[in-house]
This record gives C-alpha cells, sequence and structure tokens, in this order.
C-alpha cells in the first residue's frame, strides 16, 4: 500500500516552525529509520507559503492569489511517500515522528492511501 503522509499546521503558525539544525538532525534520523525499514519512496520540506501561490478556479474564473496564506486553517509544510503493508503499519511510523512540544504549535499528520487499479475495476 503506497501512502501520502502530510505534515500539516496552521498559516499563522508559520512563522514559528522555520527549521532549525536541531530539527534538522532529529528528522534526519527519522528519515534514516524509514529508510533502513524499506518505507520511505520520497519526502520532503516545503518552503513557506509566503513563497507559494494558489491558483483559484470559481464560477469559471481562474485567478492566482499569492502567498503567504496566514488566513489558512491548514498548510501542507512537508511529506513523505511510504511503501507499507496497511493503513495501521503507516499510523505506527507516523507515531514515532518527532515532535518538539516546546514550540507552542499544533501539528497534524494526516495518512491518505494512493488509489491503485484495484479501486478503479468496476469502472471498465
Amino acid at each position: 500500500m503506497k501512502v501520502m503522509v502530510m505534515i500539516k499546521g496552521t498559516g499563522a503558525d508559520e512563522g514559528k516552525i522555520a527549521p532549525t539544525a536541531e530539527m534538522l538532525a532529529t528528522m534526519g534520523e527519522y528519515n534514516d529509520k524509514l529508510i533502513k525499514a524499506g518505507i520511505m519512496l520520497d519526502g520532503g520540506g516545503l518552503r513557506p507559503s509566503s513563497d507559494g501561490r494558489q491558483i483559484v478556479f470559481e464560477g469559471g474564473t481562474t485567478s492566482v492569489v499569492d502567498g503567504p496564506f496566514t488566513e489558512s486553517k491548514e498548510i501542507i509544510a512537508g511529506y513523505w511517500v511510504w511503501q507499507v503493508s496497511s493503513i495501521e503499519e503507516a499510523v505506527e511510523w507516523a507515531r514515532q515522528c518527532p515532535s518538539d512540544p516546546n514550540l507552542g504549535v499544533r501539528s497534524v499528520l494526516e495518512i491518505r492511501p494512493y488509489y491503485d487499479e484495484a479501486d478503479f475495476a468496476d469502472l471498465s
């Protein structure tokens, strides 16, 4: 089972979660465990929403909104793509993710399975 694990936070907290050398080292150790276990296919951290753009499709029009997106309830700060045997295995790995309670921010890991060919078998 292939899953995406998204690291989510709030737009208002984005400035509080800039990577530090300590955070990068701790996350590097976690990533090494994922790689050694053979489940990590890809992963990365995303730059702040101030460097991003949103493309909005609404009512037949398209507009571009420049970041930052501080009003956003949730932003994606990073991600992993894992190959696991089950959603339960993904949850167990996600529970081991480092988190710094001293930052004073709430973060969420969201695990979403990819579709595979079997999901569309009835559509043929």
